[in-house]
Parts: C-alpha cells; sequence; structure tokens
C-alpha cells in the first residue's frame, strides 16, 4: 500500500523531456469550480469613484477592511464554497473617438506592483475589463498577454460589449454597443491555448457583462450576437454577467433568461453586478434599491416576488 501511495502521488507530478521541457503538466484548475467570486469594480484605487466602488478605496488594505463583512456574509449562502476577493479594474476605458484608433484608454499606473502582486499576496484575483471602444476582444486579450499581465495565475479577463463602437461611432455605448458570438470564442480560444502553452496553474475567467439579450427581448441590443454558438474551452471558465441598472425585480427577470441553460446550454457560470448609489454620481445611476445578499442567491424574493433562479458564481459590486 504504501509504495502504491507513492506512485499515485508521483504521478501528479509534472514529466520533463530531454530538454527540460514539462511533458504532462498538471491540469489548470477553475476556481469557480469551488469558489464565489466576490469583485469591487472601478478604474483604481482613489481614482474616478464616480467609475465605480474601488476608486473609494485609498488602497488595498481599505479595501479589505470595507470587503470583509461582503465576504463573509456570502459565505453564509453559497452552499459551502470558498468565497475568493477580486480586484475588478477598468483596465481598457472606452474614451470618445477623435481619430481612427481603438478609442480606449489604458491606465498610467504599474498595474502589475499596485494590484496584481498584493492581491496574490492575499489569495486575491484581479479581473482586467477592457470596454473595447473601437477594439476586438480578440486584439484586447492579445494586448494583455503581450504586456505580461496574463501570465501571473490570478489575473483573469472581463469585456464590456455595451462600449463597443463602430467605426464611424464617436462616443462609445451610445448607442449601447454589441459582441458575436465568434468574437467570444475566438477571445477564449486564445486564453485557452495561453493556458496550455504557458502551463499556467489556473484556468482563465472570462467574464461577458450582458443587459440586453434575444431571451428578454425588451428593446435593448442583442449585446451578444449569436448567442447560442458561443462554445466551451477546457482552460476557460466563461461567465455571462447580468450587467445593468434597474429595479432588483427586472435585473432578476433578465438575469434568469440571459444566463438560462436550457436556452444557452454553454452557460455554466453566471454572475450578477450590482450598482450602489455614491456621493460623486448625481444622475440616480445605481439600482433602486441594491439587492441584498439574500435576494442575490435567490434565498429570498425580491418585490415582485421572483426570485434568482441559480445562485451566481461571481457577484460584482459598483
Amino acid at each position: 500500500m504504501r509504495i502504491i501511495a507513492v506512485v499515485s502521488f508521483l504521478a501528479l507530478l509534472p514529466a520533463f523531456g530531454p530538454a527540460g521541457e514539462i511533458t504532462n503538466p498538471p491540469a489548470p484548475i477553475g476556481l469557480l469550480e469551488k469558489n464565489t467570486l466576490f469583485a469591487v469594480y472601478g478604474r483604481g484605487f482613489g481614482i474616478a469613484p464616480i467609475l465605480g466602488h474601488l476608486g473609494a478605496y485609498k488602497d488595498i488594505e481599505a479595501m479589505a477592511d470595507d470587503t470583509a463583512g461582503w465576504t463573509k456574509r456570502i459565505a453564509a449562502v453559497n452552499d459551502g464554497k470558498g468565497v475568493v476577493t477580486a480586484i475588478h479594474l477598468i483596465y481598457g476605458e472606452a474614451v470618445p473617438c477623435t481619430g481612427k484608433g481603438e478609442c480606449v484608454q489604458y491606465p498610467g499606473e504599474d498595474i502589475v506592483e499596485t494590484y496584481i502582486k498584493p492581491a496574490a499576496a492575499r489569495g486575491w484575483v484581479v479581473i482586467l475589463d477592457t470596454q473595447l471602444g473601437r477594439a476586438d476582444p480578440a486584439s484586447q486579450v492579445r494586448r494583455m498577454i503581450a504586456a505580461g499581465l496574463l501570465r501571473y495565475d490570478n489575473v483573469h479577463v472581463a469585456i464590456d460589449p455595451e462600449f463597443h463602437a463602430g467605426p464611424s461611432q464617436h462616443d462609445p455605448g451610445i448607442p449601447i454597443g454589441t459582441v458575436t458570438a465568434a468574437q467570444i470564442n475566438e477571445a477564449q480560444q486564445i486564453l485557452n491555448g495561453y493556458v496550455a502553452s504557458e502551463h499556467l496553474k489556473t484556468k482563465k475567467i472570462l467574464i461577458v457583462h450582458q443587459f440586453g439579450d434575444a431571451a428578454v427581448h425588451d428593446g435593448v441590443p442583442f449585446m451578444i450576437q449569436d448567442k447560442k454558438t458561443v462554445k466551451d474551452f477546457d482552460n476557460v471558465e466563461l461567465v455571462i454577467d447580468g450587467d445593468g441598472l434597474g429595479i432588483p425585480e427586472e435585473k432578476v427577470r433578465k438575469y434568469n433568461l440571459m444566463t438560462n441553460g436550457d436556452i444557452y446550454p454553454f452557460v455554466h457560470f453566471r454572475g450578477i453586478k450590482v450598482f450602489f448609489p455614491n456621493q460623486w454620481e448625481k444622475r440616480g445611476h445605481f439600482d433602486k434599491p441594491p439587492m441584498t445578499v439574500e435576494e442575490i442567491f435567490g434565498l429570498k424574493a425580491v418585490p415582485g416576488g421572483i426570485k434568482m433562479s441559480v445562485k451566481p458564481n461571481v457577484v460584482i459590486i459598483a
């Protein structure tokens, strides 16, 4: 029995070829399989808090103090899963288009030292969110790879179709943008191959924000065109995130339809984004009222009597 145990353990270790290359790297682990992700969205610590709650924090210590209560409440209702905190960073901010460029502004600070490494030291992850502008999902993922950001196992990706702009569009988001299933599949394929080629320990999460959908059909553009043709990839955990402002009843209704596994069999992981009022935002761009943790996880019906049909794997607050 002792020899069998040793052999079983050794079988889990990677083997190396003549040139030192890994010939049977261990399979990457999916973070969302056993954990709920709790993310705080924004432009950065102390930056533009009007864009998200992340900007209200001075630094990562302030964020840790503030989010401890959230993670504790989530842990009490998420069926015994772990809870992992995430910095949901607006990496590519869509800006008005003045020429032929991407219409995307990137951080001027060192995000590795400011966000990625401090987050890793706490067991947290970082979501690099791109609002796309005139760029496409694949080129944004390639940019993150070229910048050396996705080589960190705790770094993942989000794309925001709302701000995907056409060639002649001046203001990203006006009108609301869309992406195609083929574009999502291309981005996933790049991430899938990168995880394999770099022998990363963790699958990459790809979050796609959405509040317009063919299953909802409420006049909002279908933000993922041909959505039923979205594919699964072994090394990617794809999350469809119920984004958008609204009253709880409408948010839950949209979430239940957009993430319905009977309509969209590829959906295995779901997210919900909750918008809170803040002192810098004066136009009322927040949920009225924001959902409670019990409502988010379907333990309690929202006003109107409906519940979340499936508990989310990702909760984002903005």
